[in-house]
């Protein structure tokens, strides 16, 4: 009899994505396996054929969920735009959209916060977190680079510190979304960012508006 062949990959996929959903449910204390096992639908053995235990799956889903933002982030703002502000503007709608579509993961990422209130588990979640922030702030200060190099933006200002506190800035407010379902984290994100790119402009762009969501897409913007 052959044996049967199996996309590990493609199955790790799938216990991933039920995990996650587990995790942000029920939280960390209170799933288990057996639960992650039925929402994946395999059976416990076979989950434990791919994760030593609840903490290494715990971490497999925080590892995956850093890098598809991590991923997102990346693709948005290295795609080729016309100037760094409408890349910049586009870029970072595209990923509060996305993060907002998501809004019921947000219990996950508490999830992970709390983790690394453990000292066990406490570099490890740091480290991640590290490295997600500081790519993002890397990708941000590159793009308000090229601007500066391009006579868009003023040139004195500091790319790295203006990339930690707009990602400072769009993490707290998503955070004020979880508390307070009225607020609309997207449009006020891309307000914010309209905002802080008009008062980076180089002076002779400051008689022109710094793209609107619209105006970078290339449509046209109310009056």
């Amino acid at each position: 009899m052959a044996a049967r062949i199996v996309d590990r990959p493609a199955k790790t996929g799938v216990i991933l994505q039920a995990a996650t959903l587990v995790f942000a449910e029920q939280g960390y204390q209170a799933a288990t396996m057996d639960a992650i096992a039925d929402r994946a639908g395999i059976g416990k053995g076979t989950l434990y054929e791919y994760f030593r235990d609840k903490q290494d799956l715990f971490f497999a889903v925080f590892d995956d969920y850093i890098a598809s933002m991590t991923r997102l982030a990346r693709q948005s703002l290295e795609s080729p735009s016309a100037t760094a502000a409408a890349q910049l503007q586009q870029a970072i709608h595209t990923i509060l959209a996305m993060s907002a579509e998501g809004r019921d993961l947000f219990p996950l990422v508490f999830e992970f916060w709390s983790a690394s209130a453990s000292p066990s588990r406490q570099e490890r979640v740091a480290k991640l977190f590290r490295t997600a922030y500081g790519e993002f702030r890397r990708l941000i200060a590159e793009q308000i680079q090229r601007g500066q190099q391009e006579g868009e933006f003023e040139r004195t200002a500091d790319a790295s510190r203006i990339g930690a506190v707009l990602v400072g800035a769009l993490d707290g407010l998503f955070l004020q979304a979880w508390f307070d379902t009225t607020l609309d984290p997207v449009s006020m994100g891309d307000d914010f960012v309209t905002v802080l790119l008009r008062g980076l402009a180089a002076p002779a762009k400051l008689r022109k508006k710094a793209p609107s969501r619209k105006l970078a897409k290339g449509g046209a913007s109310k009056k």
